[in-house]
């Protein structure tokens, strides 16, 4: 799994509302950049080689100073629709806006299960193949 991890440049409203807006930018542009990877080191590849232009989108939609990285990082536990992504250390394409120093947003995405908290429920032949993976029940 490769993980998405957007980190606010601080807890103020505008901060959190600016990073749901460059999560937002950057999962699109990652969907597109990913789409057709046949596995998890050709989305790896792909991800680090496009590390400027993640950065770019992302600076142009905060209009601050951000930094976009790959590297092995800390996640604990999520649910997605039912199944348990545990905790532990996964690859990810981290952004930081700004100093970094306000509350997060993460997901999987490669293969992809990034959905926003208000979307509707996550179900898909992913899912099911994650669940069997991870052996998260109903």
């Amino acid at each position: 799994l490769i993980r998405l991890h957007v980190i606010a440049q601080d807890n103020t409203r505008e901060a959190q509302r600016l990073k749901l807006q460059v999560r937002d930018a950057v999962l699109q542009a990652a969907q597109a950049l990913l789409a057709g990877c046949e596995n998890t080191e050709e989305a790896w590849a792909r991800l680090n080689a496009h590390l400027d232009a993640f950065e770019e989108i992302a600076e142009r939609t905060a209009g601050l100073e951000v930094t976009a990285m790959t590297g092995v990082y800390r996640f604990p536990d999520r649910v997605y629709a039912g199944a348990t992504v545990p905790g532990g250390e996964y690859r990810a394409l981290r952004v930081v806006i700004g100093e970094g120093e306000g509350r997060n947003w993460w997901c999987v995405l490669y293969p992809s299960l990034c959905v926003p908290e208000d979307a509707p429920p996550l179900r898909s032949a992913l899912l099911e193949w994650l669940r069997g993976l991870l052996g998260g029940g109903r």
